[in-house]
């Protein structure tokens, strides 16, 4: 069987620095009870090349992809097929390269495979979601380390038009000030949700799909607002992840995100 895929150098290629050891940053790569700590809240992981990790958003709709390559605390990689825009089924991998630098654990994330420019639109959302997941795991190695996350969620579609101020961040969503447009990584802002209005700060930005802040009121929660394609009506993801908070904390803020999708939500054509 022969290989005939283009190979181009589309990809992403994202570096952070964690100040945790490399047993505990593997830990969090490469086991189910790590990984619901910084990415998706339920995971499993069949340790091994020829094994396998599986994710997901919902315990009912679980995504596995195989390990392909599994060096303990140096390298992991996971792969698999997608169709691409012209219906060919193209191989993409998942690389994490882990080593020690100055004390702090660098991992380096390689995401390959993408070979034409029909990928180009994915690997600008792909580019902005491991921004942040990679942000979530420095997070919660090192402000949150061996705490579980609990994470509440609202994605709904909605409708807005490209390069204006999205609704979600207004008076009926979570009424960031100033305006998101101004906002930079480092900035600081406040936000309502649940009417319990909060100080916080920006974490990552990825104009204009992703924003994430830090909340000191919760714990230093992480909330993470992800806009899904740029197209007038579209899908919106909040993410809420919370560690180590109490019931009377979590709960106004779980009925906050169910009244913001109440407000702002509409229906499918």
């Amino acid at each position: 069987m022969t290989d005939d895929r283009k190979r181009t150098d589309r990809g992403i290629d994202l570096t952070i620095a964690i100040d945790a050891t490399l047993e505990e940053v593997w830990q969090a790569l490469t086991t189910g009870e790590g990984i619901a700590r910084w990415f998706a809240p339920h995971a499993a992981v069949t340790p091994g090349e020829g094994g396998g990790v599986s994710v997901g958003w919902d315990p009912n709709e679980m995504w596995a992809q195989p390990i392909t390559v599994w060096e303990p605390q140096r390298r992991m990689q996971t792969a698999g097929e997608m169709p691409s825009a012209d219906s060919r089924m193209v191989r993409l991998a998942v690389d994490y390269h882990l080593e020690v630098q100055g004390g702090r654990v660098r991992v380096r994330l390689v995401h390959s495979g993408f070979d034409d420019s029909s990928w180009d639109d994915y690997i600008d959302g792909l580019d902005a979601g491991w921004s942040y997941f990679l942000f979530n795991l420095k997070h919660a190695l090192e402000r949150h380390r061996g705490v579980d996350r609990v994470q509440q969620s609202a994605r709904f579609r909605t409708m807005a038009r490209a390069g204006e101020d999205h609704p979600v961040f207004g008076a009926k969503g979570l009424d960031v000030r100033p305006s998101t447009g101004g906002l930079r990584p480092g900035d600081a802002c406040r936000l309502s949700l649940g009417g319990i209005d909060v100080d916080a700060a920006v974490a990552v930005r990825h104009a204009p799909r992703t924003i994430a802040f830090v909340v000191p009121a919760w714990n230093d929660a992480l909330l993470f607002v992800e806009r899904e394609g740029m197209k007038e009506a579209h899908q919106v993801g909040i993410w809420l992840s919370l560690y180590g908070v109490p019931e009377t904390t979590a709960a106004p803020l779980r009925q906050g995100l169910a009244d913001v999708e109440s407000a702002l939500s509409v229906p499918n054509e």
